[in-house]
């Protein structure tokens, strides 16, 4: 296949997924209606949406040698694993009701080992890629290296920071373009960078010239806020084509499909709010 044009960086697990009645109060047994096990990890379900949208998609990330050649991605993907000895590969437990309220629960494995060095040596893939998507269930030392490089190939760089691991810092906000965040990480990030004590609540209740003010401190790039009906896009000194700086629309953006659509749109998109749009769409 031709060289890849979008590059994700991340973390894979291996998903164990129940869906129940409801979600079990703390102590409390329950039966699941279904359960399934399946390839996963923020990454891999990226690079998927990525390439269903049709762009050729490289993907990076780390497993252990109890996994060979995961399964499940498309044709249009080119995978690159850093095989960790002697290291499980990460897992996650996701259990959900009808409701749709969810639970999720990580075990990193290999992807806390994911290496810088295993990542730069996959040149081909960063001269090639015009945008990089990357998320932070990997090593954090391995994810801010990787930004940096992309920084260096002059790559667009869109960083997914959930679920905000401890070791998450400035450095890495510093070196992102594009910044995505839901209303309950916004929260938690004004609270460890900017010393703010807000709640989501809170967040989703102020105006747009609030939130852009807290925005325009965490990161100097484009911030995407997913609020719970609309996403809020607060631009830096690069509005990516849109007339303003800053505006919502009033519709939603969440989750892998979400993220992995809007890097792939990102790449021939007029402007940032139609790249947006079709991410939206794909998601809901």
């Amino acid at each position: 296949m031709a060289g890849v044009r979008l590059l994700v960086v991340g973390g894979y697990s291996e998903e164990e997924r129940w869906r129940t009645p409801r979600i079990p109060k703390a102590g409390e047994p329950a039966y699941a209606d279904e359960f399934d096990r399946l390839p996963g990890g923020k990454a891999f379900h990226q690079a998927v949406a990525a390439a269903r949208a049709g762009v050729p998609t490289g993907l990076v990330a780390a497993i252990g040698d109890d996994t060979i050649d995961p399964s499940g991605l498309p044709a249009n993907v080119v995978a690159r694993w850093q095989v960790v000895s002697g290291v499980r590969t990460g897992r996650t437990a996701i259990v959900t009701d009808t409701k749709g309220q969810m639970l999720s629960v990580l075990s990193a494995g290999a992807n806390a080992h994911l290496d810088a060095a295993f990542i730069a040596h996959q040149s081909d893939l960063f001269d090639s890629a015009k945008v990089l998507l990357v998320s932070t269930e990997a090593n954090i030392d391995a994810v801010a290296a990787t930004l940096e490089l992309a920084g260096t190939k002059r790559l667009l760089r869109v960083l997914d920071p959930g679920p905000l691991p401890p070791g998450l810092s400035v450095r890495e906000f510093a070196s992102t373009d594009v910044l995505l965040l839901d209303v309950h990480e916004f929260a938690r990030v004004c609270g460890r960078f900017l010393s703010i004590d807000i709640t989501a609540n809170a967040v989703t209740g102020m105006d747009d010239t609030t939130i852009n003010a807290l925005a325009r401190r965490l990161c100097a790039g484009t911030v995407v806020v997913s609020l719970d009906r609309s996403c809020l896009v607060s631009h830096g000194s690069d509005r990516h084509g849109d007339h303003t700086d800053l505006y919502r629309v009033p519709t939603c953006g969440a989750g892998d499909v979400f993220k992995g659509t809007l890097a792939a749109r990102l790449l021939d998109a007029p402007c940032f709010r139609d790249a947006l749009l079709a991410a939206c769409s794909a998601s809901g």
